[in-house]
């Protein structure tokens, strides 16, 4: 444990053996700078917690299931953005790309007010006219979050009529319950309540107070309603009390002159902040309550480069799988069927047989199904349904023989190719005969779990695996089980036979090690350090306006300079590609100097030679 040689530490002492080797390099178990596991570890724990945020108590949605991976930057805004993630995004001025942290990116998309279904918000609250989308793709996938902000409008919500209170027209003095004229502080034997507070004071000194007058043991000697040291530095807690001062000197001045000035005429709001509406106003809200703005995110929270190469890597993660895949080949055997063809060429099976494959995973229908496919499509061959089944961590589907056509020898042969590709072979076998392996003839079947039914509800079940496959469970060879828990328990050795297998593959990666490390990658390319001023100013305008009108005017300059030095060349030949030398002018040579001639001279005139540097 101390990684030294045994014969090193005191107070030990070494057994008299020749096939006793007390000094084992390879089992070292001393504590180690970055231990091989470690990545994978805090990998793994890393996912659990992003499931337990995204997953927790929210999934199935009231609003029902939906694909939410599916959901992109361009979707349902106003004006469209296109079909796909493209240039259009890059310049969209109410999307916002950003990073939250090392391993997250956000999206905040400001939409209009989508219809909801389903009677809407709460009862008694009206939301914004506009909803801020937030899409967060880390190492565990793509989630997507509706956020819209809700207001109470008792007008509208109350059904009492409200009274406006009534509010006198004159104002005789100015109002004295400013800073220096606080109300008086209630008796310390008094309890304070509704009855004897101010509506618009908190009584927590008051409350303090009492319980140190009702409850001296808990006061220690002192005072509980004292104000404690001020967090601020002298000089700065005076300013502080000048600015107050002032502030209520000022009230007090417009509270006794207002009636002799002028009224003041209104000015517009709109005209004040700017011509056009900001269309983020309530997606930099939404970042703002996040807390991204605080001190501590900022070392984590940064603005990403807004590029084409960034769209393109974008598309690439989200096309990626986020979890586990499987495919798992269930084959029915019948009575006294032995060759290929006969087993292939079942349409259906026993009562029990279907019974089980219900039982085994969700039967859905190939045509509308966006999830995992494990190569089937509908109309390609594959059958119209299959069964599948997903978790947070795992997709899997099941290839089932008896869903795929059988109709011509094609057919048979399309089937045997999707059969045969499969790791994992799940046999029902009503024969009398054992199974052979070679009925399906394939390089693959790296494990093979044949079921085979038993009077009384029982299942007998065989598990065979090829040699350099590891042990796995919960099934083991000549188990007995009921037919009532087999579907569970055959499903699970499905998919730690997947996993054993894929463990014996040298270059093989989960998918959310792959995922994490694209993350890295887009995160360590992408991410734009900014001062926080600037980083403030882009989550209010994603697009900078000063920016594009300078690129705008560089680029008409650039034209203008362009047609200007156009101009200069030959009039009798047209200009459509700039002019360059043919042939590459080395670091100490000079370019051809013009001839003084006019320009009615002939062409044939020769140039002097170039002046060559000493």
């Amino acid at each position: 444990m101390k990684g030294t040689n045994g014969a090193d530490i005191e107070g030990l002492t070494l057994p008299v053996d020749e096939d006793f080797d007390p000094n084992i390099q390879l089992d070292n178990l001393g504590p180690k700078t970055v231990p091989a596991s470690s990545i994978d570890v805090k990998l793994w724990a890393q996912a659990i917690c992003s499931q337990l945020v995204l997953y927790l108590g929210h999934w199935p949605l009231w609003t029902g299931c939906q694909l939410s991976s599916t959901v992109c930057e361009q979707h349902d805004s106003i004006p469209s953005l296109g079909t796909e993630l493209g240039p259009p995004v890059l310049t969209a001025p109410h999307i916002q790309v950003m990073r939250l942290s090392d391993s997250t990116l956000a999206s905040f998309i400001e939409l209009p007010a989508l219809d909801l279904p389903q009677g809407g918000t709460t009862p008694g609250l009206v939301t914004s006219d506009r909803q801020v989308r937030v899409l967060l793709r880390d190492i565990t996938g793509k989630s997507c979050w509706d956020a819209s902000a809700l207001y109470y409008d008792p007008s509208v919500t109350s059904a009492e009529v409200i009274e406006p209170l009534p509010l006198s027209k004159v104002v005789e003095t100015p109002r004295d319950n400013t800073l220096s004229s606080l109300p008086p502080p209630l008796p310390a034997d008094l309890l304070p309540d509704y009855r004897n507070s101010p509506p618009d004071k908190h009584q927590l000194d008051h409350v303090l107070a009492y319980i140190g007058h009702t409850s001296p043991e808990v006061t220690w000697g002192r005072r509980l309603d004292e104000a404690g040291p001020s967090p601020l530095p002298p000089g700065l807690e005076d300013e502080l009390v000048c600015a107050l001062v002032a502030h209520r000197n000022a009230e007090r001045h417009y509270l006794q002159n207002r009636h002799s000035e002028e009224d003041v005429e209104s000015v517009d709001i709109t005209s004040m902040s700017g011509s056009s509406e900001n269309v983020f106003a309530a997606s930099s809200q939404l970042v703002s309550q996040l807390g991204t703005l605080a001190p501590a995110r900022r070392a984590h929270a940064h603005l990403l480069k807004r590029t084409d190469r960034l769209l393109r890597e974008l598309r690439n993660l989200d096309a990626q799988r986020c979890r586990e895949t499987h495919k798992v080949a269930v084959i029915y055997v019948g009575k006294g069927q032995e060759t290929r063809n006969e087993i292939l060429s079942n349409r259906c099976g026993s009562a029990a047989y279907e019974a089980f494959l219900a039982a085994l995973a969700w039967e859905v229908e190939l045509e509308s199904h966006v999830g995992f496919a494990g190569g089937l499509r509908g109309g390609g061959g594959g059958g119209t349904s299959a069964p599948y089944l997903a978790t947070l961590t795992l997709e899997a589907l099941f290839h089932v023989a008896t869903r795929m056509p059988a109709d011509t020898p094609d057919a048979i042969l399309n089937k045997t190719r999707h059969l045969g590709n499969d790791e994992v072979h799940v046999v029902w076998s009503e024969h009398w005969r054992p199974y052979k392996r070679d009925t399906l003839p394939t390089q693959f079947c790296d494990v093979l779990i044949v079921l085979y039914p038993l009077p009384g509800g029982l299942l007998r079940c065989t598990v065979s695996r090829k040699p350099d496959v590891g042990v796995f469970g919960p099934l083991w060879e000549e188990c007995i089980v009921r037919v009532s828990c087999c579907a569970a328990l055959v499903r699970g050795a499905a998919f730690a036979g997947g996993r054993a297998v894929r463990a014996t593959m040298p270059l093989y990666q989960h998918a959310c090690s792959e995922r994490a490390r694209d993350l890295d990658a887009l995160v360590a390319t992408h991410t734009h350090a900014t001062p926080f001023e600037h980083f403030v100013t882009r989550i209010r305008a994603p697009l900078h306006t000063h920016q594009q009108q300078t690129d705008q005017s560089s680029g008409r300059l650039a034209n203008a300079l362009l047609d200007h030095g156009a101009s200069g060349w030959s009039n009798s030949e047209p200009h459509t590609v700039s002019p360059r030398p043919v042939k590459r002018l080395g670091p100490f040579k000079r370019p051809l100097q013009p001839t003084s001639a006019p320009h009615t001279a002939p062409p044939s005139v020769p140039a002097p030679a170039p002046r060559r540097n000493r």
